[in-house]
């Protein structure tokens, strides 16, 4: 029953997203029906514009696993893009470097594993703050945002600049591609895969069970002999680790080189994928592909209608504020039916 009535309040969320978005692009002198047409069914029609839709995918996908991890813990890490940053210098150190040259088809991966390692680092601040001094990972997390954006300004315009743009050199390290007719590449496969890890982790081991207990109750958590602070520090450190591969993975797939903007809005899409998801694997996927259709398709709106791709940020903050409107309501409406019932 509870898993009806959350996909009911999902399905609703995006319809009402939706509609006041049909709102938003009357009021813009357009026409809703072919603005939606341009932003969620024309990226499926092609095999080149999946390859498109997959840029989105594989990074929205590893960060809305890294965000469930978190949440599971009741831990919020708005802190993605500071991490998928980080996650973006390991990489392209790795593919500039002399080491690179040296490891030849080695260097992806060892660019990923210091992807993973930059983003570990980065959200363990917030993890090791949250530990120490209690401090709100909310607020670390998102000042850590600001440092990390400041540190690869200052990276692509100074040392690591290469020409007159500020930008990295191309990175030798690329990752392969599963079409030749398209932008498709393994990154997808790799998400896939870790999509059923993280299932797995969560439902079949000791540390998912210990998680998801920390995350109802803390009280319950240590009375059954969790090390709350460690686990707390872990959700986080593994949290950034999806994170860090998401930015190397960006890097590897995408854009070849690092340069400012380079995390785009995954950070906070990740999120809207986590609760969209309902930090499900399946769910997660599904989310992702949702997300990244419509982060493909606004571009092709923007073309046609006018309309600017910043509309799907408007989208995404009005399915996440209808989400918890949703929740708070009905997590209300069941305190009520128990107060009747006592």
């Amino acid at each position: 029953m509870k898993s009806i009535q959350k996909l009911l309040i999902l399905l609703l969320s995006v319809a009402a997203a939706m509609l006041i978005g049909s709102l938003l692009i009357l009021a813009s002198g357009a026409n809703p029906l072919e603005a939606y047409y341009y932003m969620v069914i024309r990226p499926l029609t092609s095999v080149n514009s999946l390859g498109e839709v997959s840029m989105y995918f594989t990074p929205l996908l590893l960060v809305g696993i890294g965000v469930s991890f978190a949440f599971h813990a009741r831990l919020s890490n708005l802190g993605g893009e500071g991490q998928i940053l980080f996650g973006a210098l390991g990489m392209t150190l790795m593919g500039i470097s002399p080491v690179g040259d040296v490891l030849g088809i080695f260097s992806l991966p060892v660019g990923c594993l210091l992807g993973i390692l930059f983003g570990i680092l980065w959200a363990a601040i917030a993890g090791f703050l949250r530990v120490r001094f209690k401090t709100s990972e909310i607020v670390v997390t998102l000042m850590l945002n600001y440092i990390a954006q400041q540190i690869i300004s200052y990276l692509v315009f100074f040392p690591l600049r290469s020409g007159a743009e500020p930008q990295s050199e191309k990175i030798a390290c690329a990752l392969p591609k599963l079409s030749s007719s398209s932008r498709i590449n393994w990154g997808v496969v790799v998400a896939l895969l870790l999509t059923v890890a993280y299932g797995v982790i969560m439902k079949k081991t000791r540390f998912g069970f210990r998680l998801r207990t920390l995350g109802g109750s803390e009280k319950a958590a240590v009375y059954s002999g969790v090390p709350v602070g460690r686990y707390y520090f872990a959700a986080m450190a593994i949290s950034g680790a999806f994170c860090g591969l998401a930015g190397a993975m960006q890097i590897s797939g995408n854009t070849m080189r690092l340069m400012e903007g380079v995390a785009g809005d995954f950070g906070f899409s990740g999120i809207v994928v986590a609760m969209l998801g309902s930090l499900h694997p399946v769910g997660l996927v599904i989310a992702s592909l949702f997300m990244a259709v419509l982060s493909a398709g606004s571009v092709t709106m923007q073309v046609k209608t006018g309309i600017p791709t910043s509309f799907t940020s408007v989208l995404e903050a009005l399915i996440v504020l209808f989400i918890l409107l949703g929740m708070a309501l009905s997590s209300r409406r069941g305190k009520h039916r128990k107060g009747g019932k006592a």
